[in-house]
């Protein structure tokens, strides 16, 4: 895990900068009981020419890659009048679950001088069936301080939809995108799946999921977001039903969209579909 923490601090950029006038920086890394991961929280308070900001991020891992992971970062500013942390709207950063590993997240925002802030990082690790969780803390952290991932102000804008795969008694469906708050900062989900009314003949299925982002000018151009893309596939003995779900950091003011690209393998032939949603955002 050492190692991987090395990569951790020379990637995301949250090493002081030179010149910096003056700079402040934590990293905490905690094991989670139960499975062979870690999470890690940073963050670096640089003030450059009397302007501060705050570069925050955490990241995950697993040996041998295991389980799949979901990271949720978020900056939290201390009010000493009332002995409380507070978590800054809009700052977290979220993604999973995903079988990307290490998992790595970051950010930065203007901060003030005066004040006091802390970085927590929380993952949860879904590993046969079961969910494994662990917080670390970056920063003035004492008395342990822990997160959890509770959705608030769900908001589901169209029904799914789906597309018949041609030659087969299969189709791709997708859900979302769907918007929820989770610790003040919106993240846009997302899921589809492969089904199929009769088995006969179907030796695989495989299924691709994203979401993609909207430029409105000149004219509406999607772009799909980097990370965003997750595959899986199945066999026959697998069941009826191929699915996917994950999720992600959503921004206000941009509009979103998701796809989900299935394709069906009947008697060594392989055939496809693409079903793609509504545009919206939070």
């Amino acid at each position: 895990m050492k190692c991987i923490l090395a990569v951790f601090l020379a990637c995301t950029g949250l090493l002081v900068l030179a010149g910096a006038a003056a700079a402040a920086q934590s990293t905490k890394t905690v094991q989670i009981p139960g499975v062979p991961c870690s999470v890690t929280a940073q963050q670096a308070l640089v003030t450059v020419n009397g302007t501060s900001t705050q570069r925050y991020g955490g990241g995950t891992s697993c040996a041998k890659a295991v389980g799949h992971r979901t990271l949720d970062v978020v900056s939290q500013v201390y009010n000493g009048t009332f002995n409380m942390w507070f978590s800054i709207s809009l700052t977290a950063l979220y993604q999973g679950p995903t079988p990307a590993n290490p998992l790595r997240l970051s950010g930065s925002r203007t901060a003030v001088s005066t004040h006091t802030y802390r970085v927590l990082a929380y993952t949860q690790i879904a590993l046969n069936d079961k969910i494994y969780g662990a917080t670390a803390c970056a920063g003035m952290c004492s008395g342990n301080p822990q997160l959890t991932m509770h959705e608030s102000d769900i908001y589901v804008p169209f029904p799914a939809t789906s597309t018949t795969i041609p030659g087969t008694a299969c189709n791709v469906t997708a859900f979302g995108p769907n918007f929820a708050l989770i610790n003040n900062s919106y993240v846009l989900s997302y899921n589809a799946y492969v089904g199929c009314k009769s088995m006969n003949g179907v030796q695989a299925r495989r299924l691709e999921i994203g979401a993609q982002v909207a430029n409105g000018w000149p004219k509406t151009v999607y772009y799909t977001i980097t990370g965003s893309i997750l595959t899986g596939s199945s066999t026959a003995s697998s069941g009826p039903a191929l699915e996917l779900y994950t999720g992600r950091t959503a921004y206000l003011g941009h509009g979103y969209r998701i796809f989900a690209m299935g394709s069906v393998t009947i008697s060594g032939k392989t055939t496809s579909a693409k079903t793609t949603s509504q545009t919206s955002g939070p």
